[in-house]
């Protein structure tokens, strides 16, 4: 059944067509498919019938059907694409994600392949959560939540007032493009920025005021700490009730990264406890069940994975989608590229397919 498929999709592409791409029904941005089918592409829907909010793995069928012969793909947060998946995708050249987050996608087993990663990393988009981020640290500080919640139920003041955002240490938990954006956001507040991220130079660090340290002495250190992550291996559950035991009392947590990065049984503990407070962007199930405690808890500022959105950012979204998927398919890296690792191995697999691999 499956070599029929092939067979047939041959057929359909003949010797020389255009590329093929492959894009998730579940990628909420139709201006991709039908600008890069003005472009002269193939562009193939992917149907999936899950909520969005639902997993998809991709079976047998669907990657006879669809990814065999694919040249380029886009999928959604919940698409999972397995080193399996690749592996039976011998013309995959470029894989990309709509936005930063690129969970979804075994970004080791595409580098090793010799696939290019590409991802949403415009400036609205880190930007916009470095905005969200600064925000967020101020308004914990100021006791924001506590002072909404006294006029909503039928006071006026609160009797903690809260703190000047200056002289305090603020840590960031990854210095990377979000990371070094907040702390550029921060530095005219007269605070100290300490920054946890093994993978980055203490002289980048020092370019945005920041002293790179390691977590533990961040944990203990700050009175607010923002996490700024991709989620991975290393970085699921990263801040438990180990991590979260070291802050000072009364010290704030703030997630904007992926919600499995945080212990959330272990973090409404905290709270009930020493904790100051959180913001909490990003959940361990989104959506978020409706009985979850961080939903109401007063020390909670709460928001639904998208704190740092705006109207900017989605229209900035399509085209770098279009931009990524088109260089792809066109022996180009993506403009956006989450594996820069990639390029041996990228170089190799080009000119096995023929294509002449270009890196301008």
């Amino acid at each position: 059944m499956h070599r029929n498929l092939r067979v047939a999709t041959r057929i359909q592409r003949g010797e020389k067509l255009a590329p093929k791409i492959v894009i998730s029904s579940r990628i909420n941005r139709p201006g991709i498919n039908s600008a890069l089918r003005d472009m002269g592409f193939n562009v193939v829907e992917i149907p999936i019938d899950e909520p969005n909010n639902g997993f998809h793995h991709f079976n047998e069928h669907e990657i006879a059907q669809y990814w065999y012969d694919a040249d380029a793909a886009m999928v959604g947060l919940r698409d999972f694409v397995t080193a399996e998946v690749m592996q039976a995708s011998p013309r995959l050249q470029c894989l990309c994600g709509p936005v930063i987050g690129t969970e979804m996608i075994d970004v080791p087993a595409a580098t090793k392949l010799g696939i290019a990663v590409g991802f949403g990393a415009v400036m609205e988009n880190f930007v916009g959560v470095a905005e969200a981020c600064a925000m967020l640290s101020i308004e914990l500080l100021k006791h924001l939540p506590q002072k909404w919640n006294a006029v909503r139920t039928g006071g006026f003041r609160v009797d903690n007032q809260g703190s000047m955002v200056k002289d305090h240490t603020i840590g960031l938990i990854g210095l990377g493009n979000i990371g070094q954006a907040t702390a550029r956001r921060l530095q005219g507040f007269g605070c100290k920025l300490l920054a946890y991220d093994p993978y980055q130079k203490p002289e980048v660090a020092a370019t945005v005021n920041t002293t790179l340290v390691d977590m533990d002495t961040l944990l203990r250190e700050s009175d607010v700490i923002s996490i700024m992550v991709v989620l991975t291996d290393e970085t699921t559950h990263m801040i438990g009730e180990r991590e979260l035991a070291l802050m000072k009392p009364g010290a704030y947590l703030i997630n904007t990264a992926r919600g499995s990065c945080v212990d959330e049984a272990a973090l409404i503990k905290a709270l009930d406890g020493h904790m100051g407070g959180a913001a909490v962007d990003v959940w361990e199930q989104e959506p978020t069940r409706a009985d979850n405690p961080l939903r109401n808890h007063p020390k909670v500022i709460p928001s639904g994975h998208n704190v740092g959105h705006s109207t900017e950012l989605y229209e900035a979204l399509t085209p770098a989608g279009v931009e990524n998927l088109s260089r792809g398919v066109s022996g180009r890296l993506p403009l956006y590229l989450r594996n820069p690792d990639v390029k041996p191995a990228w170089r190799e697999r080009l000119t096995r397919l023929g294509i002449t691999p270009r890196e301008d």
